[in-house]
């Protein structure tokens, strides 16, 4: 098992372990498929995609927390081309209908979403944008 170069865990040993025993066994079909199609487009850029372990920490955390309005900045981009290697997995998850991409840089699209009246705010917001922009993306 080829395991990530990042991630919240930092023994090689425990890491080996979880992932062997609870997280790739765990991990849903369409996410395996994305990792697999994000390897074959993008190579060694695939470190920058959020590590499994991260991922299933995310699921459990949205599982407890049950949010029901989620913004994930990765949703933001100012190209199609990311979203559209996942597309297909997505639509055979039956979750299109629960993206809506946004073609924008990430800061003025959020200000944009949050400064409408009509829309309620979010319940939990995923920050996996530009790494450069962080400071202003969650300072919005």
């Amino acid at each position: 098992m080829d395991l990530p170069h990042k991630g919240i865990l930092q023994s090689p040993a425990l890491t080996q372990y979880i992932y062997g025993t609870s997280v790739y066994p765990r991990e849903h079909e369409q996410l395996k498929k994305i990792w697999e199609a994000t390897i074959v487009k993008y190579g060694n850029l695939a470190e920058t995609t959020v590590p499994v372990d991260e991922g299933r920490f995310l699921s459990l955390f949205m599982e407890i927390l049950n949010p029901k309005r989620m913004l994930e900045l990765t949703a933001i981009d100012i190209s199609r081309d990311h979203y559209e290697v996942g597309l297909p997995y997505i639509k055979d998850a039956g979750l299109a209908h629960k993206i809506n991409f946004i073609e924008s840089p990430a800061t003025p699209a959020l200000n944009q979403l949050l400064s409408n009246q009509d829309e309620k705010l979010f319940d939990f917001a995923f920050v996996d944008a530009n790494k450069t922009s962080y400071n202003n993306t969650t300072s919005c």
